[in-house]
C-alpha cells in the first residue's frame, strides 16, 4: 500500500473515531438527565413518605402530587397514587380516595393487583353513596310540610330505603325543615351471561360488580328491559304452575324479587348461595341474598336492565 493510500485510510479512521466520540458525548447527557430525573422523583416521593409517617398529611399529599405532576412516567407516579388513595381512605375522605383509585386504574391498567384495587374502589363507591356528605351526585333537601319519604323518593326517582340508609333514619317519620341528603344520579343494570356478572352502573359508569347465576342452557333472555315491580319474599308462582310459599324449603327467590318487563323473569336472591357464578337458573338472574338486598335498596322501578350474551 502506497503512502497516499495509507494517509487516506488514516484520515477515514480519524473521522470515524471523531463521529463516534461526538455521538457518545451527545447521548451521554440524555442518559444522565434521565437518571437525574429518576433520582429527583425518588427524592420527592421519599419526602412524601417521611411526612406521612410523621402524620403531616397535607405536606405528604403535596409531595406525592408533585411526583405525579412532574414525574408521571416514573414508577414513583404509581406509588404516589397508591399512597394518596390509601391515605385519604384511612382518613375518611372517601371522595378523594375514590378519585385516586380511579386515576390509578386509568393510568396503570396493567397492574398485577387490578382486581383488588377495583374492589377497593367499589367499596368506596358504596361508602360515598351512603355517607351523609353532599357530593356532586346528591343534593341537600329541606323537608316541606306535607312531604313523606314516599313523595320525596318519587320526586327524585330514588328509593325510601336508600334515603333512610344515607340519612341514618330509624323510621319513616320526617319533620318539616329537616335536612336530607338525596341521591340524584341515575342507576342502571348490566348483566353479562358469559361471565355471570351483574354490574350496577351510576350515570353510565360501573359502580359495583356482583357475581350472579343465570339461566341453564343460556335460557336467560337478552335485550333491554326495565324493573317493573319490587317485592320482599313474595309468593313464588313456578313455571309449572305450582305455588311456593316463602317459608317452604322449595322456595328459590331468596330475600328479594325484582320483576322485569318480560313476564316471568326477574332478579332475585337464592336459598343456595353455592350455585352463584354458574348457569343454573330457570332463566332469572340469581344473586346472593346480601347482594340482592343491597341492590334492591338502591334501584327503583323503571330502572333499565340490559342483558347480553
Amino acid at each position: 500500500m502506497n503512502r497516499k493510500a495509507l494517509l487516506l485510510l488514516a484520515s477515514i479512521v480519524v473521522v470515524a473515531i471523531t463521529c463516534v466520540s461526538f455521538l457518545v458525548l451527545k447521548l451521554s447527557p440524555s442518559k444522565d438527565k434521565g437518571l437525574i430525573k429518576l433520582d429527583k422523583a425518588a427524592l420527592v416521593y421519599e419526602r412524601g413518605e417521611k411526612f406521612l409517617k410523621e402524620g403531616s398529611y397535607g405536606r405528604a399529599a403535596d409531595a406525592f402530587i408533585v411526583t405525579l405532576n412532574n414525574y408521571s412516567d416514573s414508577e414513583y407516579s404509581e406509588k404516589s397514587l397508591r399512597k394518596l388513595a390509601s391515605m385519604y381512605q384511612e382518613n375518611g375522605d372517601y371522595a378523594k380516595a375514590r378519585y385516586y383509585y380511579k386515576r390509578l386504574l386509568n393510568s396503570f391498567p396493567d397492574i398485577k393487583d387490578k382486581d383488588n384495587v377495583k374492589s377497593q374502589l367499589e367499596k368506596l363507591n358504596m361508602d360515598v353513596l351512603i355517607s351523609p356528605v353532599i357530593t356532586e351526585d346528591s343534593v341537600e333537601y329541606a323537608v316541606k310540610p306535607g312531604d313523606s319519604l314516599y313523595s320525596i323518593a318519587s320526586k327524585f326517582n330514588t328509593t325510601i330505603a336508600l334515603i333512610k340508609k344515607i340519612n341514618k333514619l330509624q323510621s319513616d317519620v320526617i319533620r318539616p325543615g329537616q335536612k336530607l341528603k338525596i341521591n340524584i344520579s341515575k342507576f342502571s343494570i348490566f348483566v353479562d351471561k358469559s361471565l355471570n356478572i351483574l354490574i350496577l352502573k351510576k350515570d353510565g359508569e360501573p359502580f359495583k360488580t356482583y357475581v350472579v347465576s343465570t339461566g341453564k342452557d343460556n335460557c336467560t333472555p337478552v335485550g333491554k328491559f326495565k324493573i317493573t315491580d319490587k317485592s320482599i319474599k313474595p309468593v313464588w308462582y313456578r313455571p309449572d304452575g305450582k305455588v311456593i310459599q316463602p317459608d317452604s324449603e322449595e322456595y328459590e327467590l331468596g330475600e328479594r324479587w325484582m320483576g322485569l318487563t318480560i313476564s316471568g323473569y326477574g332478579i332475585h336472591g337464592t336459598n343456595d348461595e353455592n350455585t352463584i357464578g354458574s348457569q343454573i337458573t330457570m332463566g332469572c338472574v340469581r344473586m346472593r341474598n346480601d347482594d340482592v338486598v343491597e341492590l334492591f335498596d338502591i334501584v327503583s322501578p323503571g330502572t333499565e336492565v340490559e342483558i347480553v350474551n
